[in-house]
């Protein structure tokens, strides 16, 4: 299976983006620094001093591309030597598969309230965020009825996450008595790249997806009811 560090995570967001169309690995390039946050002064100023992060120059970019063009997940226009998503669906399962739901830290905690307020509860701290699996998905179709939260959030944050949860009457959860998870990340695109689905912030459609695969039963089910509407629009 292919090596998905941060910065490659990055670069599939932007390639999943743009599904519907070429680009060539220049474009791929600036595209996914713009999406990490980092400031593309190489570009800008036509210098030829690396002085952006490394694993985002063309050298690893240009390699990342060919694995994914070797394994089929990508295919190349031998005119215009751009490339476009063969197998857009299947590289969301190569997120899946690379950072599996089940394997990530989560901080447990209690909430007394229902679902909907719950979100809201989350919503209301204006720290960095997005919400996954049913806490996302459901923003986008209703599928299934649980009281389960799980939304990203920035891992120096966690500190303030717990004062403020806190404050809202949301406990540490006993053991099997969770219904709201923190899963504390470094990875600040599943913040900069989130979408705004009906005013709540919501990770990036592949990481949701992913997730929902991840997490199995009905969040699968889910998942795929998603991926076809999902792979139906351009973008």
């Amino acid at each position: 299976m292919l090596e998905l560090t941060e910065k490659r995570l990055v670069s599939l967001l932007w390639i999943l983006k743009n599904k519907g169309r070429k680009w060539n690995i220049s474009e791929l390039r600036r595209g996914a620094a713009e999406l990490f946050g980092k400031d593309d002064t190489v570009h800008k100023q036509k210098t030829p001093f690396h002085i952006m992060d490394l694993a985002l120059t063309y050298g690893p970019t240009f390699t990342f591309v060919k694995e994914l063009e070797k394994n089929g997940y990508l295919v190349k226009d031998p005119k215009t030597a751009e490339y476009a998503v063969s197998r857009a669906a299947d590289l969301v399962k190569l997120i899946s598969l690379a950072r599996p739901f089940a394997g990530l830290k989560k901080q447990e905690y209690y909430s007394p309230f229902g679902f909907a307020k719950t979100m809201g509860v989350i919503k209301g701290a204006k720290f960095p965020h997005s919400f996954t699996v049913f806490a996302g998905s459901e923003l986008y179709a209703q599928y299934v009825k649980t009281e389960q939260v799980h939304v990203y959030v920035r891992e120096a944050d966690l500190e303030k996450w717990a004062k403020y949860l806190l404050s809202k009457n949301c406990l540490k959860a006993e053991t099997g008595q969770a219904n709201l998870y923190l899963i504390p990340t470094k990875q600040d695109v599943l913040f900069r790249n989130a979408s705004n689905i009906k005013g709540y912030s919501v990770a990036p459609m592949p990481v949701l997806l992913s997730d929902l695969l991840g997490y199995g039963g009905l969040a699968e089910e889910q998942a795929n009811f998603l991926m076809s509407a999902w792979l139906s629009r351009r973008a």
